[in-house]
């Protein structure tokens, strides 16, 4: 919050993928003395799909299975470069290697080349996953089930 001090008198704007954590955020800066403060209702995917913006360039990272989302479906471009290669690229993979699991755009060459890995060390790691084209390595639980004795409750 010491950061966003300077800006207390201005206007603010808030956005987030779906709508709901700009809400909160929203919420929060009025909650600290922030008075001119307005959010995109619906989130920047909405507002994408409902204006068909044209002049949004790359894509929306989202924090779920699609990893990225189009904004402009108009004429999308591609901002990112692939780690490994720079070819243009706007698929977002967690490098093989779990202790490193860097976050980065890798195209399908780029991953053929460190199989999956962002270098060469990478690679060689004892514990590198097996690259299956994706890049998304599931979180091993340990036995953990958020769901054990969970129950539906029946609608009334």
């Amino acid at each position: 919050m010491d950061e966003l001090e300077e800006h207390k008198g201005k206007k603010i704007v808030t956005y987030c993928t779906g709508g709901i954590k700009c809400e909160k955020a929203s919420a929060y800066l009025i909650e600290q003395g922030f008075e001119n403060v307005h959010q995109l209702h619906g989130g920047i995917i909405k507002y994408g799909i409902e204006e068909q913006v044209a002049d949004f360039e790359g894509k929306c990272y989202v924090f779920d299975n699609r990893v990225v989302k189009d904004v402009n479906t108009i004429n999308p471009t591609i901002i990112s470069r692939c780690y490994i290669t720079g070819i243009p690229s706007d698929r977002m993979v967690n490098c093989a290697n779990p202790e490193c699991n860097l976050h980065i755009p890798m195209s399908e060459e780029g991953a053929a080349v460190y199989k999956g890995c962002c270098s060469e060390e990478c690679m060689k790691h004892p514990d590198v996953r097996p690259y299956d084209g994706t890049g998304a390595y599931g979180k091993e639980m340990n036995g953990y089930n958020p769901y054990k004795g969970w129950k539906r409750r029946e609608n009334n």
